[in-house]
């Protein structure tokens, strides 16, 4: 249960920091937070895969409701044949941002990314994500982790 919670979390909280986004923000806006080490944007990413790879609305749409179909599967699959803990929070984590990534693609056609590391290397700087982006990272992290490590055990 505390897993379905996490998921419920992440993707209210990602909504709510996205919405604040859009109505505060003009969209190509910048603005330095945290000493500077970070930059606030508003970004609309219609068709693009980690912004960097085009491969239009539609695909990304139907990518992301696979993927998340995928990741709702595991999770179902943890929850009736004994997954382990680590392995369910990291499902859930992907399943918050993923729905949060997936609900902006399907309602408003694009996915708001609001944050850059503010670094020199003008490469990583371009790069915008959001709140999902990072749990849907670190979730996966948890996932194989959580993986791995049950399988050594057996």
């Amino acid at each position: 249960m505390l897993s379905l919670t996490i998921a419920g979390g992440i993707f209210l909280l990602d909504y709510k920091i996205k919405e604040h986004i859009d109505s505060t923000r003009l969209q190509g806006s910048k603005e330095e937070v945290l000493g500077g080490r970070l930059l606030l944007r508003n970004c609309h990413n219609k068709d693009k895969i980690l912004g960097k790879v085009k491969i239009g609305r539609e695909n990304c749409q139907e990518l992301a409701a696979a993927g998340m179909g995928c990741v709702a599967g595991e999770y179902w699959h943890q929850l009736l044949h004994g997954g382990n803990k680590l392995s369910r929070v990291g499902l859930a984590m992907i399943l918050g941002g993923g729905m949060s990534n997936y609900t902006d693609r399907r309602n408003k056609g694009y996915v708001t990314d609001y944050v850059s590391l503010n670094v020199k290397n003008k490469e990583l700087r371009k790069i915008v994500f959001n709140l999902s982006d990072v749990c849907i990272a670190a979730g996966t992290i948890l996932w194989a982790a959580g993986n791995l490590f049950s399988d050594r055990k057996k």
